[in-house]
């Protein structure tokens, strides 16, 4: 279930993971190096894959409020603890997963991010 909630968390803050994500669950845990469990898989299946249009687009929508949300929070400066010093965090953040070397596409907008 871990390596579920890692997939789900990277959908939440990396919008293109989320898109490769939810355009193909099964092929982007592959193309990342994800090993799920049997477990994982039917769960990532039953979830994400054979959604009509319309619930494509509310879970879509849902990720988008959820990393909208988390972002606001690690920028708030209204914590009730000051979170550990850390870099600022911009989109996709620098703690969801690097893409693998098949998607170069990715690399070079994460690269250029970083530069």
């Amino acid at each position: 279930m871990d390596l579920l909630i890692t997939l789900i968390g990277n959908a939440a803050v990396d919008p293109g993971f989320r898109e490769l994500f939810l355009d193909n669950p099964l092929r982007t845990a592959d193309e990342y190096g994800f090993r799920l469990t049997k477990g994982d898989f039917q769960i990532m299946t039953a979830m994400f894959t054979r959604m009509d249009d319309d619930e494509r687009a509310r879970v879509e929508a849902a990720f988008k409020a959820l990393e909208d949300i988390l972002y606001a929070k690690m920028d708030s400066s209204a914590l009730s603890a000051p979170p550990p010093k850390r870099p600022p965090c911009t989109r996709p953040c620098s703690m969801s997963i690097y893409p693998p070397p098949g998607l170069p596409e990715l690399r070079e907008i994460i690269d250029k991010q970083a530069a």
